[in-house]
């Protein structure tokens, strides 16, 4: 997660298209639209099209991104459909927040690498309130080959062991490897493998 992966996001992202597109995941759609309003962390955010919608759905939205040029264009996305959202040029490492200050936390295809991705995954649980909902949407590692999208190396893909190993603090909710039509901007196109992860926060009892 240094320069040269800031870089290689700021080149993608500073197409005048939105390379993911504008419309939200479905899948955080669905899973967010059940929840009750209140502050969501979206790590890994792009081009905002998460972001926003929740703004639009009242949640107060913080996001975080290697890319300064996803930032410019998430904010503008926002001034466009008359939301706020608190957006920061940062990566796993560097984004700090107070344990236990939001309602909701969705990685939405954000593959990290393999050293590292159960020490982010941890320290995102940190940051769910008791009760709070993580929600996650990731390439399996059944998608390698496949050009409907995702990293092309097997140890950054995701397996249903390797999420429940990292969320074991979690309640897990619903847990599936699917097939989907993925149709978001030119990157993800055509049939995918896919991992959805629902997981909340246990209420402490005292």
């Amino acid at each position: 997660m240094g320069n040269a992966q800031s870089e290689m996001w700021d080149k993608r992202y500073s197409n005048e298209n939105f390379v993911y597109g504008i419309h939200p995941n479905e899948f955080f759609k669905e899973e967010l639209m059940k929840l009750d309003i209140g502050r969501v962390l979206l790590p890994a955010e792009g081009e905002g099209r998460n972001a926003v919608f929740a703004a639009s759905q009242l949640w107060e939205v913080v996001a975080f991104d290697l890319s300064n040029e996803g930032r410019l264009k998430a904010l503008n996305l926002a001034k466009e459909n008359n939301v706020k959202i608190d957006y920061e040029v940062a990566c796993f490492e560097s984004f700090k927040a107070e344990k236990e200050s939001f309602d909701c936390i969705a990685l939405i295809y954000a593959h990290v690498p393999e050293a590292k991705r159960q020490e982010y995954h941890r320290i995102m649980s940190e940051y769910l309130k008791p009760g709070g909902v993580l929600i996650l949407e990731g390439f399996s590692k059944e998608q390698l080959g496949r050009e409907s999208g995702g990293p092309g190396k097997l140890e950054i893909l995701y397996s249903t062991e390797n999420l429940i190993d990292d969320f074991s603090d979690l309640e897990t909710l619903s847990l599936q490897e699917v097939e989907v039509e993925l149709s978001e901007g030119v990157f993800h196109q055509g049939l995918a493998s896919v991992i959805r992860y629902v997981g909340k926060k246990p209420i402490k009892t005292k």
